[in-house]
């Protein structure tokens, strides 16, 4: 009989990431695990619970996000017929699971924080996929609660580093002053139309308000002219947003009063961005402000509603631009060097037992030389290394090697533990 045949495996070409998605490698889960871990702290401190919310909804639920921009739902039709959608952003799951659960009859103030995944087509028609962290309150709460808001978001970037985050806040008004801000600027703009770009045309009749977030440069030497919303608040806005801005100074909080800051089509009264600006460049770390009429145009009670939200990616990006780094191994006590397969089996017991004992240990998975080992050992800076060859294995003994100076003695499997230890001071 012939030699059987070799069967080779088909061979086809991964297929690339998908535009809008990212891979966290290891050196982005140093920055990602320490940022998580001040946001949890944070949180804890600042009375907010954790909550989890579905993937997928209803696609009704967002109805309000849909008519923001020219943004789609990344959506599926179940078996029975139902739209389903990615959410793609947390507050409109986080304000049915507030409904659908009756927190409204439970307590008077509601405050969440969320980690999360959410996905969205973009208007180049390409799916975007984030990792999306917030802050949520709900209930009866004053302008005090913007500030204190702020200021949890101000702490949390200055502990991973961010340092240079500017705060831009304004006040778009509610439901009663806002229409009548509106009107007054599309009479401002409606004059000027040959000034503007092709987009802010369109908005001139339609929703004049987005033109002042335009960043093309001959719209904004009209905005540099247009009215101060601030001008148009009525008594209740314009009262919550001194509130809001005499705790800020009261918290010794830089702001920016910024016009061109107006939220999204859900947002009223006080809006703000957290902006990182290193070396000329401005990284927008996040959006806040008020939701109030969101619950009651689910179905439910008028309630003052309170966020921010913005995404890990960006935090990374503010990281690296600040070039600020975290390493993510942990201290090591002792690195394991097993010469041989003998010995690689009887390391085994040993590195347990290590961990058995609070002692940290590490080794290297795979062939390689004692040379290659101990130089492994010394750049994870760790001082002691113990050696198990062939013939140590056989006689259950250890060689105890000090990494800086190169001295080394012998000891039995029994007693390296303690030795161990009592050169560790432990």
């Amino acid at each position: 009989m012939g030699r059987p045949k070799k069967i080779t495996p088909a061979v086809e070409k991964a297929p690339s990431r998908l535009e809008g998605s990212i891979d966290l490698l290891s050196e982005h889960h140093s920055c990602w695990n320490f940022f998580v871990d001040r946001l949890n702290n944070l949180s804890q401190t600042f009375s907010y619970s954790k909550l989890d919310t579905p993937m997928l909804e209803d696609a009704k639920l967002f109805k309000f996000w849909t008519e923001a921009g020219p943004e789609q739902l990344l959506f599926f039709t179940d078996h029975k017929g139902v739209r389903m959608a990615v959410k793609p952003t947390n507050l409109f799951g986080v304000a049915r699971a507030y409904l659908e659960h009756k927190f409204f009859e439970r307590e008077k103030v509601t405050k969440w924080f969320y980690l999360s995944p959410v996905a969205h087509i973009t208007s180049e028609q390409k799916v975007k996929q984030l990792h999306e962290y917030g802050f949520q309150v709900f209930g009866d709460t004053a302008g005090i609660a913007d500030a204190q808001i702020i200021n949890l978001l101000i702490r949390l970037f200055k502990e991973v580093g961010l340092t240079g985050v500017g705060l831009h806040i304004n006040n778009i008004g509610c439901l009663e002053c806002r229409p009548i801000f509106k009107e007054v600027l599309k009479n401002f703009f409606k004059d000027k139309k040959y000034d503007l770009c092709e987009s802010c045309v369109e908005y001139s009749d339609s929703n004049p308000l987005k033109i002042l977030a335009c960043k093309n440069l001959s719209c904004n030497t009209v905005i540099a002219e247009a009215p101060v919303g601030v001008d148009y608040l009525c008594e209740n806005c314009r009262r919550h947003f001194i509130d809001v801005l005499e705790g800020l100074e009261e918290l010794n909080i830089p702001f920016n009063l910024n016009q061109k800051v107006i939220g999204y089509p859900w947002s009223r009264k006080t809006v703000f961005e957290l902006r990182s600006q290193d070396s000329n460049q401005e990284i927008k770390l996040g959006e806040g402000g008020h939701a109030d009429d969101l619950i009651q145009s689910l179905g439910g009670p008028a309630t003052v509603a309170l966020g921010f939200a913005g995404t890990i990616q960006s935090v990374l990006e503010a990281l690296e631009l600040a070039n600020i780094k975290y390493s993510s191994r942990s201290k090591v006590d002792v690195f394991l060097v097993p010469l041989g397969e003998l010995a690689a089996k009887k390391t085994l017991r040993l590195f347990t037992d290590l961990w058995n004992h609070n002692i940290m240990a590490s080794e290297f998975i795979g062939p390689a030389s004692i040379k290659t080992q101990l130089k492994l050992a010394e750049s994870n800076k760790v001082s002691i290394a113990l050696i198990v060859g062939q013939k140590e294995a056989r006689d259950g003994t250890v060689i105890l090697r000090d990494v800086r100076s190169g001295m080394q003695e012998l000891f039995t499997v029994e007693r390296i533990i303690e030795e161990v230890k009592k050169r560790l001071g432990k």
